[in-house]
């Protein structure tokens, strides 16, 4: 430790923190991230690290990597202009210390420095978890690659601080060309340029990079881009300091100059040709960008050998540059884990004239991109699609906007080539008793099963019998009217064969003109229920902490506790979703008949913040009972439930139907994928749950009073620059006793010479 290298790192260091200028940068960092992610963060009500993270650039809402832009030409500007200024460099040039070993130490002390500014904020995902459930994957990730980020940004800045002895000089040269790499990465930039200039600057920017590593994959690409960035710089650097030692016309510069160049060229080739090198890991928690082993069971399950045609450009539009990239590596690990039963083939329809028919014919078209080249306004077409063809049967996938969802996309076209050679499942819709109707009210929720299910609708007189033999999983939702009792029979027998069922039951009706309840007596509760133990109640449920807002006809939005953010008790029926959105849903409880031959358990419960209205007159959103409520009064209560037989048969109870309706799903996508889910696990389709959930994840920021979130807030934004603050205190007066103590020994020793004299 008492070497050359760490005395100049530990040098530097004590250069930061025995001064003001140090600490004012720490307060400053600190202060306006943590500002600024709080006031996006609690209004996108989500516990993630996103906006912290974010790379769109807005002045009004700084996220890290744009003050990091700023802050690290502002840090590193003093390193080598200060060491200029006071000609020290030249001193240190000359002693037995090699170049190289200064610069390292220069760029490690002020990668130090960034570091303990970054690892400051902190204190936002350690507070955050305190009212949200953090991807610590995905964290680990944004960190490691702001860290990367801070690397790269740290070695241009000890350039720039090469070039001139004027820190302010060093600064402005430092700022403008960080902000310019930075900034040609972006979207609203690229598409103003050509295509191929586009993609080659998005392809040097390292805002493209960070993003990849910042949403939870480490890519071995982006981490060879920030190596070859600051090997570039610091061999750049290294050239411009050494050669103040030597003159310019010995053979020893020239040497100097080939040698550096030549690093300086490998550097750039390795970054570049890296862009081709496979391998990656994802370290988010739902592991959103690996395959599912549901995905590899269902390849590995093929007879025959399934063909996926790609259609891509060579220079995509900049808006799907990385959904291009991110669409090949998918396809690249699915065909490397299907054991040989798929094929990737790529085409280039632009440049390839066979290619382009096969597209047309395939009903692949390019999706057009505007961009400004000169002034002038273009089109950029571009392909982003697929065929998936598997004997003699063929599916297509259009264009892919988004790497979400992908996945599931693609399998479930796969999974339903192979259920054509099979008999599909049958699901279907009873009717006939005030059920709602499917082909209104569930139109879109009804067409996404049909892509895997057959959907039928049953709808028979009140003397008829109904015909349930060869139902998969039937659906009944919200009865109005008495259910016929041999209609009753006909259902019970199905459950107690074995059928699969999803009974959607709505004791209280809502009276849209008084904006009160009404009890559906036909709700038909009590004639399947008993005999699995479950009782759904007459009241609403509501709940003060998780749920969401409701908007009068004058565009004011208001928080409303009876659409409750439901939590999802069961994960091997919802598959990753974790909450969805009821509203005006009951209670669900379990009654002591309950047969040994069904084991009951919950679905679906509001939070602790839970409470039960029995009256419900008063469905406003400004209701008396909202703040008449008492904190004994607020419990857990259950809204839906599920009863699997000992003769394999399933059940869900859930007591609510409008959560699955146009308006929901069409507000709350995670509605629609529980849905989805709840029936797969009806007709134990579980493998296509797996896939589907993987989009489905929600992590909600929810505070459980106004005191913890102003606790929260105010910790990161006013305690952590107020503890940087006191830590600059503590230094100063420790210096300044050491400093009087050593005055003191001074003195005391020309004392004791003047004695001795």
């Amino acid at each position: 430790m008492n070497s050359p290298f760490f005395a100049l790192i530990k040098k530097d260091l004590k250069g930061y923190f025995d001064q003001p200028t140090g600490y004012i940068l720490l307060v400053v960092f600190v202060s306006i991230l943590s500002w600024s992610f709080f006031k996006a963060a609690l209004l996108l009500g989500e516990a993630s690290l996103r906006p912290l993270f974010s790379v769109n650039f807005a002045i009004d809402q700084p996220s890290l990597p744009w003050v990091m832009a700023i802050f690290i030409p502002a840090a590193t500007m003093r390193l080598l202009s200060e060491e200029q200024r006071d000609g020290t460099l030249e001193t240190l040039l000359t002693q037995p210390i090699r170049g190289w070993v200064i610069l390292i130490a220069k760029f490690i002390a002020g990668l130090i420095f960034v570091s303990i500014s970054i690892l400051a904020t902190l204190s936002i995902p350690i507070s955050i978890i305190t009212a949200g459930n953090l991807d610590w994957g995905a964290v680990f990730s944004q960190y490691l690659a702001s860290i990367f980020l801070a690397g790269a940004l740290v070695s241009i800045g000890l350039f720039t601080s090469s070039l001139t002895r004027n820190q302010i000089v060093s600064f402005i040269i430092g700022l403008t060309l960080s902000m310019g790499l930075m900034i040609v990465g972006l979207d609203i930039v690229a598409v103003t340029l050509p295509s191929s200039l586009a993609s080659l600057l998005q392809l040097l920017s390292p805002i493209t990079h960070f993003s990849n590593v910042g949403r939870g994959i480490i890519d071995l690409r982006d981490i060879l881009y920030f190596l070859s960035l600051i090997s570039v710089f610091l061999s750049a650097t290294f050239l411009i300091i050494k050669g103040r030692t030597l003159s310019h016309k010995t053979a020893q510069y020239r040497n100097l100059q080939l040698g550096v160049g030549g690093l300086i060229v490998l550097s750039i080739l390795i970054g570049w040709f890296g862009s081709s090198i496979q391998g990656r890991l994802d370290l988010t928690e739902d592991k959103i960008f690996s395959l599912t082993p549901a995905t590899i069971d269902i390849v590995n399950s093929l007879e025959d050998l399934m063909t996926i045609d790609v259609f891509l450009s060579e220079n995509p539009a900049v808006e799907i540059t990385t959904v291009s990239r991110d669409v090949n590596d998918f396809l690249d690990d699915l065909e490397a884990n299907s054991n040989g039963m798929v094929k990737i083939v790529k085409h280039y329809p632009e440049n390839d004239s066979i290619a382009e028919r096969k597209a047309q014919n395939a009903g692949i078209q390019p999706t057009p991109f505007q961009t400004i080249d000169q002034g002038n306004l273009e089109i950029n077409n571009s392909y982003l699609g697929l065929t998936l063809t598997y004997l003699d049967k063929r599916e297509a996938i259009g264009f892919v906007s988004s790497v979400d969802g992908f996945e599931y996309r693609l399998v479930s076209l796969a999974n339903k080539m192979l259920s054509e050679f099979t008999v599909k499942k049958k699901v279907a819709f009873l009717s006939g008793h005030g059920e709602t109707d499917p082909t209104r009210d569930f139109d879109t929720f009804a067409r996404l099963l049909s892509q895997q299910y057959d959907i039928s609708k049953i709808d028979p007189d009140e003397n008829q019998k109904i015909d349930l033999s060869g139902i998969d999983v039937l659906i009944i939702s919200s009865p109005k009217t008495r259910i016929p009792e041999n209609h009753r029979i006909a259902i019970e027998n199905h459950i107690q064969s074995g059928g699969k069922s999803l009974f959607l039951i709505e004791p209280i009706l809502v009276d849209y003109n008084q904006f009160s309840g009404i009890p559906n007596r036909e709700n038909s509760s009590d004639f399947v229920f008993s005999e699995f133990g479950i009782s759904v109640e007459e009241d609403i449920v509501f709940d003060m902490q998780s749920h969401e807002t409701i908007t009068s006809n004058t565009g004011v939005s208001a928080m409303y506790p009876y659409f409750i953010r439901a939590e999802v008790s069961d994960p091997k029926v919802g598959g990753e979703v974790n909450s969805v959105v009821m509203q005006w849903a009951s209670s669900v409880g379990v009654i002591g008949n309950n047969s040994s031959e069904y084991k009951v358990s919950p679905l679906l419960s509001t939070t602790e913040f839970g409470a039960i209205d029995f009256t419900f007159r008063n469905l406003l959103p400004n209701a008396p009972i909202f703040s008449e409520i008492t904190r004994s009064e607020l419990v857990q209560s259950d809204v839906g439930m599920i009863a699997e037989g000992n003769n394999g048969s399933r059940t869900a109870v859930i007591s609510d139907s409008e959560w699955l309706q146009e308006y929901a799903i069409n507000r709350f996508a995670g509605n629609y994928l529980f849905g989805l889910n709840v029936i797969d696990w009806l007709a134990q389709e579980d493998n296509l749950a797996e896939v589907r959930s993987k989009i489905a994840t929600r992590r909600d920021l929810v505070f459980s009073s106004d005191t913890h979130k102003t606790i929260v807030q105010t910790f990161n934004t006013i305690g952590m620059p107020i503890l940087f603050i006191g830590i600059a205190f503590i230094r100063y007066f420790q210096r300044r006793s050491k400093g009087f103590r050593q005055r003191l020994i001074n003195r005391s020793n020309k004392n004791q010479d003047l004695e001795n004299k």
